[in-house]
């Protein structure tokens, strides 16, 4: 855990670590089916990656979408959680933007992480999206200014 890299980039290289933990986080840990987790906005979008050594610890991915941002896919491995590497990978993802000039940041996060989100400054918004796997996602958003 001293050895820890922040790497921010689009590059294949950080696409694929990011690749491999969202895996492991979401499809083989939650059971989160594999479409909700690769879609057509990953090659086109910035990874924030954190990796201990050669291991990706914790990531999350960053799309422009014009007048707003959108963190999507955080996630932290099992065995580095309670050592506050998402809020590390966050505040990357939030400085990255903010260094874009961008104003308003937006996030769908699982139910039941909205209180983590909410202490870095994000808040509910809109209508709340219930997936069939039974996954209940909540819209949250940032105002920079």
């Amino acid at each position: 855990m001293n050895n820890l890299l922040t790497k921010i980039g689009n590059s294949p290289e950080i696409g694929a670590l990011a690749d491999k933990l969202k895996q492991k986080v979401f499809i083989e840990e939650q059971g989160v089916p594999k479409n909700e987790v690769f879609d057509e906005l990953a090659e086109s979008a910035v990874h924030v990656l954190v990796l201990d050594g050669n291991n990706p610890v914790a990531t999350a991915r960053i799309v422009n979408e014009g007048e707003t941002w959108r963190i999507g896919l955080v996630a932290v491995d099992k065995l580095m959680r309670g050592k506050r590497l998402g809020e590390k990978v966050m505040q990357a993802a939030m400085d990255y933007i903010i260094a874009q000039a961008g104003n308003e940041i937006v996030l769908t996060a699982q139910q039941e992480v909205c209180k983590f989100y909410e202490k870095l400054g994000f808040e509910q918004y809109g209508e709340v999206i219930r997936f069939e796997s039974g996954f209940v996602l909540v819209p949250m958003k940032y105002n920079v200014k």
